[in-house]
């Protein structure tokens, strides 16, 4: 079986240790702290940095993540916004109805280990991870229906309670500098990042992609907090198939919670049909899907086309962008097109050129 890959990012990891372990030892407030199994998870750290370790003193053992701040030749996103990351798993860890990783600390000063970064308890579960694609390969193939339904439900669930969520708890996810409201935010920025990733190289269907998205925006009243990064493959799951942790922030927005169902619903049929596999027995189709979160959100799916038609064009723009982040993979690697989706959602010929 393929394994997933590890993004290293080449970083010293010894060297990473030793300058972390007197920073580590002040926040805890002991004399000497060893740090022991020190290495990158496999399957992420893809925008973020990742590094797993333990943490031991005294009679006491740890298990800790620290979560490091991009450097610009691995910048997946424009603007980065490192400490509304932890921000959000601060606000989400209190509210209590989201499942996150607990944070601990933020360290903004780059003296330390060369970015900002943050430490969180570590989570201990299984991810279904996109690469390899879960629908091929691995421990959620080799379960049955039923658990895959377990797993689905509850995933379901959670992503329902990120819905739940009082706006004004979240409102640190808001960029009045690109827009007043939500919407109008979210269009801006990612106008710019096509600029800022492509240059002068942005093919015309993505400017005819975004020009309709302008010109058909939903009223503002949708707007509201959105994860951004809604998918099953940023899920942590324990052996009983219940959800242990939402992670992976980085595209957290107001551009209202439709926009996490309609990246739902994108990579779901990437990560199947897009990958010439068939969707495990117990996942949602993409009507129980669209159904089951109507009725634990209690919202409508209103404007979900335009929703769908944006979440192809940012994965597409993610996926252009990638291919010139060396030394990652590419996230958008396959032939399938997630620009391709989004035309053929609105009955657009398959793009040609790019």
């Amino acid at each position: 079986m393929r394994q997933a890959p590890v993004f290293s990012k080449g970083r010293d990891l010894a060297a990473t240790a030793t300058a972390l372990r007197p920073w580590l030892a002040a926040r805890l407030d002991v004399g000497t702290v060893a740090i022991d199994d020190f290495t990158y998870p496999q399957g992420a750290g893809v925008s973020n940095e990742t590094i797993l370790f333990r943490a031991r003193y005294g009679n006491t053992v740890e298990e800790l993540v620290v979560r490091i701040a991009p450097a610009p030749e691995h910048q997946m996103f424009m603007e980065p916004r490192f400490r509304m990351q932890y921000d959000i798993l601060m606000a989400l860890w209190q509210n209590g109805t989201v499942r996150v990783p607990e944070a601990l600390w933020l360290e903004e000063d780059s003296s330390i280990l060369g970015r900002p970064f943050y430490v969180m308890r570590r989570m201990r579960g299984r991810v279904p991870v996109s690469m390899p694609v879960y629908n091929a390969t691995g421990w959620l193939l080799e379960a049955t229906p039923a658990q895959r339904r377990v797993l689905w439900e509850d995933a379901m669930a959670q992503l329902a309670a990120i819905h739940r969520v009082p706006a004004a708890e979240l409102s640190v996810v808001q960029r009045p500098e690109h827009g007043v409201t939500g919407i109008q935010q979210h269009l801006s920025y990612w106008n710019r990042y096509a600029t800022w990733a492509l240059g002068n190289e942005i093919p015309d269907t993505v400017r005819y992609l975004l020009d309709w998205l302008d010109s058909n925006q939903p009223p503002e009243t949708t707007a509201g907090p959105s994860w951004g990064d809604a998918r099953i493959g940023n899920i942590m799951f324990d052996s009983e198939f219940r959800v242990v942790g939402v992670m992976d922030w980085e595209q957290a927005s107001f551009v209202g919670p439709v926009a996490d169902l309609g990246w739902w619903l994108l990579f779901d049929e990437a990560h199947s049909v897009g990958a010439r596999v068939p969707r495990l027995d117990g996942l949602g189709t993409r009507a129980e899907t669209i159904t089951v979160w109507q009725e634990m959100t209690g919202r409508k799916a209103d404007h979900l086309l335009w929703h769908e038609v944006f979440a192809g064009v940012k994965a597409g723009l993610l996926g252009l962008h990638s291919r010139y982040l060396a030394p990652l993979p590419p996230v958008d690697a396959r032939p399938y097109s997630y620009l391709g989706r989004a035309c053929e959602l609105l009955g657009l010929p398959a793009p040609k050129d790019f």
